[in-house]
């Protein structure tokens, strides 16, 4: 599929700024199990993903504030009718996408609860490898030697990240290593069943308030369930950082991520999981803690594989300017 190159670029820019809000995300959830002693992945998956929802109050908000258009498919066809099949499509899509990123989101947290942080972000940038056999397989995303050896780099960053990084405990180090790969395996399915569904001027606030609306009611009997006890002991300050985790790191994160994968590729976007490694690193700078050569390495070949990868990816030149007058049409995305 070829994009614009305008488009291409915001999809970059959404992978960077994703990347931020994921790094920090990371280190809330810490917070949350071990300092608050809230070691509750269910619950957190539970209530975060079902923030979900406020899409739609959102973009009803937004439309009667006049702050975006109408979405595409509420355009009025010659005879005066409205065209509603896209939205139904929209529906059907975050009915099947939302067991797949519930079930990532629940094994991830469960992993970052069983290992650490060093280890799940090392373990979820692997996801890249999945995403782009899934991407070869599935959707005939072209395989270049440039991408190839960036995706390379990548990998050999994250081995040089574990070699550079202490000891974790091994106490249940196996079992949170072996949820965070499971995790990367369903974030790539995810990854890949969006990009296979979407289209460019494709409403993301339908597809994720869908899945909001889906997992708030359908996970509502499993959580009541199995967590009444974890549910007793939450505290109004425990359920403060969960919104705040669920609208920033879920709801505004992922609307971001759905974009990138709309404006640049299933691959590139996931690539882009491995740059919250320089980033933790810098967070590690800031605070005066220890860093080895090994670490500072792993930086470089992150860095440069996203790079690589994104630079491969990027439209060419012929297909930007065939698509010229079909971006200038529907450039203007809405949410």
């Amino acid at each position: 599929m070829a994009f614009c190159s305008t488009q291409y670029a915001s999809g970059v820019a959404c992978i960077c700024f994703v990347a931020v809000l994921w790094t920090f995300a990371t280190v809330l959830k810490q917070l949350i199990f071990s300092d608050l002693n809230y070691n509750e992945p269910l619950v957190l998956t539970y209530v975060c993903n079902a923030c979900y929802a406020v899409h739609f109050p959102l973009h009803g908000l937004l439309r009667m504030t006049k702050v975006v258009s109408p979405i595409p498919w509420r355009r009025a066809e010659a005879e005066g009718s409205v065209k509603n099949g896209e939205v139904r499509e929209a529906m059907r899509g975050g009915l099947i996408i939302a067991p797949l990123w519930f079930a990532a989101q629940w094994t991830y947290s469960a992993g970052v609860a069983s290992t650490s942080v060093t280890a799940s972000t090392v373990i979820s940038t692997t996801s890249v490898v999945w995403t782009l056999l899934a991407s070869i397989l599935f959707l005939k995303e072209k395989v270049t030697v440039v991408k190839v050896l960036g995706i390379i780099c990548c990998m050999a960053g994250n081995a040089a990240t574990l070699l550079g990084s202490d000891k974790p405990d091994q106490k249940g180090q196996f079992s949170g290593d072996l949820l965070c790969i499971v995790a990367a395996m369903l974030y790539a399915a995810y990854t890949t069943v969006l990009s296979r569904i979407v289209q460019p001027d494709f409403s993301m606030a339908i597809l994720f308030g869908v899945i909001g609306v889906a997992i708030l009611v359908i996970g509502a009997p499993l959580v009541f369930s199995l967590k009444q006890e974890a549910l007793r002991r939450m505290t109004p300050e425990i359920f403060g950082l969960l919104i705040f985790n669920g609208i920033f790191d879920n709801v505004l994160s992922q609307f971001c991520w759905a974009k990138a994968v709309q404006w640049t590729s299933p691959t590139t976007a996931t690539v882009g999981l491995s740059l919250t490694i320089p980033l933790s690193i810098l967070a590690d700078l800031v605070r005066q803690k220890h860093l080895t050569p090994w670490t500072y390495l792993a930086a470089l070949l992150v860095l440069s594989g996203f790079v690589a990868v994104t630079l491969a990816s990027r439209p060419r030149a012929a297909e930007s300017s065939a698509l010229r007058e079909d971006c200038e049409i529907t450039g203007s995305q809405n949410i």
